[in-house]
């Protein structure tokens, strides 16, 4: 059965078959409220779907639509892959294997000489980058300013 264009994606609530709602826009939302609603009413406790968290189902149906289920097909083709056991067979993986004693390199890092290690902070100090003084104080952060204007003056100074 085809509906109508425009209401595709229009599911009707299990609790209150009068509602309509748009799938994937409020539908989780809706199911919340309408089951705290509608909860005491009814006689049959309703069960929720494994493969589908907006399915709700009266309990003693609920083995027919685990087996009827349209999303099922999509978590067991996850599960169980079909593969062609002859092309699997056929199937050779095309990796090549590089044997170390014929890789011709000449860099080795250990016999490199020693290298102090980078800190930006004194990087900043001696170029030309403006700080900001986060997180101090105002009278600390007047005083990093002032600073700061006298550290740049120096360094335009010598450029």
């Amino acid at each position: 059965m085809s509906k109508p264009k425009g209401y595709e994606y229009i599911v009707e609530c299990p609790y209150n078959k009068s509602h309509q709602i748009e799938n994937g826009r409020r539908l989780q939302t809706h199911l919340i409220k309408c089951r705290k609603e509608y909860e005491k009413l009814f006689t049959c406790k309703k069960v929720q779907c494994p493969f589908n968290a907006s399915h709700m189902v009266n309990e003693p149906e609920k083995l027919h639509h685990l087996e009827t289920c349209p999303d099922r097909v999509i978590v067991d083709k996850f599960n169980n892959p079909i593969v062609d056991s002859v092309t699997a067979a056929l199937k050779t993986d095309a990796v090549k294997m590089i044997p170390g004693n014929q890789m011709n390199d000449e860099e080795d890092w250990d016999d490199e000489p020693p290298t102090a290690a980078y800190n930006p902070q004194k990087y900043c100090e001696e170029n030309n980058v403006l700080r900001l003084g986060r997180g101090m104080q105002p009278h600390e952060r007047k005083a990093f300013r002032n600073q700061e204007h006298f550290r740049l003056g120096n360094l335009r100074e010598t450029q």
